[in-house]
């Protein structure tokens, strides 16, 4: 049987997209509507760059990270 609970040091994957999730809706808060299409795609871009910022600052253990099989 799996381990429920696992170190203190190790992070499941769910474990790891819940922290995300939480870091990145606290990081969005809407910002007023732009009414031109450029500001509308500088608004978009300025709120990638404070989730990515938000984001960065979440530690992320290389055990989190998924296993890749590349096939050709």
């Amino acid at each position: 049987m799996k381990d429920q609970n696992p170190a203190p040091s190790r992070m499941t994957r769910r474990q790891l997209a819940g922290a995300m999730l939480a870091t990145a809706a606290a990081a969005q808060t809407p910002p007023p509507a732009p009414s031109t299409p450029a500001g509308e795609l500088q608004a978009a871009r300025e709120q990638n760059q404070r989730t990515a910022e938000t984001l960065a600052k979440v530690p992320v253990p290389i055990e989190a990270e998924p296993a890749f099989h590349f096939t050709a």
